[in-house]
């Protein structure tokens, strides 16, 4: 029962996090856009409340702050190649169909932008991933709920909390081929998908940094190439179907490799 607590306090005070970050920034208006104190707010602390929750149940054991580099390299290695992976086949076929312009794209620019978001990125994610996979997806299965609900809630969890960050938080450059509202209801879609490849890539590891570099990754190399570089762009119609970040083959794709992954994980407990 003081599991099940927990994980609603997390939960409640996660979705709050963002709208006390948009309270303090109308308070404080000039602030640097998408560096606001509210933002910082809102992205910390989800991490911040699950360290006196850990404190006073005295639980520490399935943080997953241990790296884990024993026999788990290859997990490493895949998560530095997912998205990467995912982009090279979705953008490969935006380029055979001919529906793709890369005309902006130089590679001078992109790795050198690349490089930086990774980099900023992998700080961010520290205080992300051990909320989400440092603290709600061990508590979930320390519930015992089966997998499906598992990633559903921790997905939905995930999506809901950037509503504020994208209603709010985020400049306009991110919404030009779909709405800010449009983008919560692809969240709510899209995110589930992705929580399967990062829980199970927690699971697999029990250690939290391999998502924290995937999820890195992420922002170093599709939403670089799409939206913050904007290094290419795609038709209306391929943009549904093969965005590298939200595309609808690019979910498939992200669902398929989490459950890859969560077949090995079983496989590998039921030998263990």
């Amino acid at each position: 029962m003081k599991t099940k607590g927990n994980v609603i306090i997390f939960i409640i005070v996660t979705l709050a996090s963002g709208w006390i970050g948009v309270l303090v920034d109308s308070a404080l208006p000039e602030q640097p856009e998408g560096n606001s104190l509210g933002m910082g707010l809102w992205l910390t602390m989800p991490f911040l409340i699950s360290i006196p929750l850990r404190i006073v149940c005295r639980d520490y054991k399935d943080m997953g702050i241990k790296p884990h580099f024993k026999g788990n390299v290859k997990w490493y290695l895949s998560s530095l190649m997912i998205y990467p992976l995912v982009t090279v086949i979705t953008v490969g076929f935006a380029m055979i169909f001919g529906c793709v312009d890369m005309s902006d794209f130089t590679i001078t620019a992109f790795v050198s932008l690349a490089a930086f978001s990774g980099i900023s990125g992998f700080a961010k994610n520290i205080f992300e991933e051990f909320a989400w996979r440092g603290y709600l997806t061990p508590k979930l299965m320390e519930l015992k709920i089966n997998d499906w609900l598992l990633y559903i809630i921790s997905g939905l969890v995930w999506a809901l909390w950037h509503v504020p960050y994208y209603l709010f938080f985020l400049p306009n450059q991110y919404f030009e081929s779909l709405s800010r509202t449009g983008m919560i209801g692809t969240a709510c879609l899209l995110m589930p998908c992705w929580a399967i490849m990062f829980a199970e890539l927690y699971r697999l590891t029990k250690s939290v940094w391999p998502c924290v570099l995937m999820h890195a990754v992420e922002d170093a190399v599709p939403t670089v190439l799409v939206t913050t570089g904007s290094f290419m762009a795609l038709t209306n119609h391929s943009d549904f179907w093969l965005n590298p970040t939200d595309g609808v083959i690019t979910t498939i794709l992200f669902t398929a490799i989490g459950l890859f992954l969560r077949s090995v994980r079983i496989k590998k407990e039921r030998t263990a």
